[in-house]
């Protein structure tokens, strides 16, 4: 049952991109009544986070919301497996100094301005979770993350209103992110199947080409919510 949990993870994290329904078909061929059993409990993983990017200077957090499916398998009583697949999943940097576009006109529209930087990626993080009696747990384990877009958000306000451009930097963003989390949580009861916790990631590789390493650093609190429950608790 562990190896086709994690095996499934790739397949489905793809059809999570383009289309639930298939993934959700796919979830019932492969796990069939062990779905939000005893053992797996499937669902919606929710988050807000604050990002920050080390050796950037004078740069400040960048707040995010993130989405994506959590599957949550039971090992044994005192210990879970725990993997998300996060589609919608934003990291950077915020209140980064306003730097030349290599454009006089553009310079001086968002000289007093600000700039944000917005990576998105697909991200599978992977924890093991040691329970307690009461619901309780604490989480860790490694999160690997793969590049979608990257760009620098400036803006500026002027007497005729927001300005907002947004500069691609795609090319000098590292494809590839790994890193760990590290987290404490808790099962609401009675079912034992909801989950609400907080977690931080640290990055160990670096973000983006050039001289100096830079690596990912976020805050998260999060909710698992399960989906098409069938009225059978976890048993402790």
């Amino acid at each position: 049952m562990m190896k086709k949990y994690f095996t499934s993870v790739l397949i489905l994290f793809a059809l999570l991109v383009s289309y639930k329904a298939p993934a959700q078909i796919l979830l019932g061929l492969i796990f069939g009544d062990d779905l939000n059993s005893e053992k797996l409990i499937f669902g919606i993983h929710l988050n807000y986070s604050w990002n920050d990017i080390s050796n950037l200077p004078e740069s400040g957090s960048l707040n995010a919301f993130n989405l994506g499916l959590n599957f949550n398998y039971k090992i044994s009583d005192k210990f879970r497996a725990q993997t998300e697949m996060l589609a919608k999943y934003t990291r950077g940097a915020g209140d980064i100094p306003v730097y030349s576009l290599g454009d006089e006109h553009l310079d001086a529209l968002y000289a007093d301005g600000k700039v944000s930087r917005e990576i998105k990626y697909l991200s599978i993080p992977m924890a093991i979770q040691y329970l307690t009696a009461i619901g309780v747990y604490a989480e860790a384990g490694p999160h690997v993350s793969m590049r979608i877009k990257a760009n620098d958000v400036f803006e500026a306000d002027t007497p005729e209103g927001s300005l907002e451009l947004k500069r691609n930097i795609k090319d000098v963003v590292n494809l590839w992110d790994f890193g760990w989390i590290v987290g404490v949580g808790y099962y609401i009861a009675p079912l034992k199947t909801t989950s609400v916790g907080v977690r931080y990631y640290g990055g160990l590789s670096d973000v983006m080409d050039g001289p100096g390493k830079q690596h990912h650093q976020q805050w998260a609190v999060y909710a698992n919510i399960p989906l098409g429950r069938k009225g059978k608790d976890l048993k402790e």
